[in-house]
C-alpha cells in the first residue's frame, strides 16, 4: 500500500486491509442511496445487494489494483475512508487515478476532511506516477459535486439514462 498522509491535525489515514471492508459497504450504501433520484433509493431493496456484492468482488480481486483507507480522529474513532484504484482512462487509454469511495462520517460533515481527503487521492495519484485523477459522482448528490469541483475536477463526459419501467 502506498503510505499517506492526511492533511489536517487530528486525523490520520490508515490502511485498512480486510478489516475495513464491513465499514466500506456500509459507507459505499450510504453513498449510493444518496447518489440515485428518490424513486430508484426508495426502491434500493431490489439492487442494493448486488451494488454490494460487486463492490466486495472489486475490493477483494477485481483485476484492479486498489487501496482501502480508513480515517480515524485521535481517539481511533472511524471519521470516514478513502478507496483508491488504478483505471484506464475511457479516451485517451492511459492509467488514471480512480476515487472508487470517499466518504466522511455525517457528524463530522463541513469541517475540511473531504476536501482534505481530496488533496491525498492526488498524492495517492502522484506517488503512483499517474497523471490524472477520476471518479463519477450521482447527478442528484450536490454536496459531492461541489465537493468535487472545489477540488478542481470538472464534468468530462454525461452519462445519460432513462428508465424503461
Amino acid at each position: 500500500m502506498t503510505d499517506l498522509r492526511f492533511p489536517l491535525n487530528g486525523y490520520h489515514l490508515e490502511e485498512a486491509g480486510d478489516s475495513g471492508n464491513d465499514y466500506l459497504l456500509r459507507t459505499v450504501e450510504e453513498s449510493v442511496i444518496g447518489s440515485v433520484p428518490e424513486d430508484e433509493a426508495a426502491a434500493s431493496h431490489l439492487w442494493m445487494d448486488d451494488i454490494l456484492t460487486v463492490i466486495f468482488e472489486v475490493r477483494e480481486n477485481g483485476g484492479m489494483e486498489n487501496e482501502l483507507y480508513i480515517l480515524k480522529d485521535d481517539n481511533e474513532e472511524q471519521a470516514g475512508l478513502l478507496w483508491m484504484g488504478v483505471s484506464r482512462d475511457q479516451f485517451t487509454c492511459d492509467e488514471t487515478g480512480y476515487v472508487l469511495q470517499i466518504y466522511v462520517e455525517e457528524r463530522l460533515r463541513r469541517r475540511g476532511l473531504g476536501k482534505a481527503l481530496m488533496r491525498s487521492a492526488e498524492e495517492w495519484c502522484r506517488k503512483k506516477g499517474l497523471f490524472s485523477m477520476t471518479l463519477n459522482v450521482g447527478s442528484v448528490n450536490k454536496a459531492a459535486d461541489r465537493l468535487y469541483r472545489s477540488a478542481g475536477l470538472g464534468p468530462r463526459t454525461i452519462v445519460m439514462h432513462k428508465r424503461l419501467v
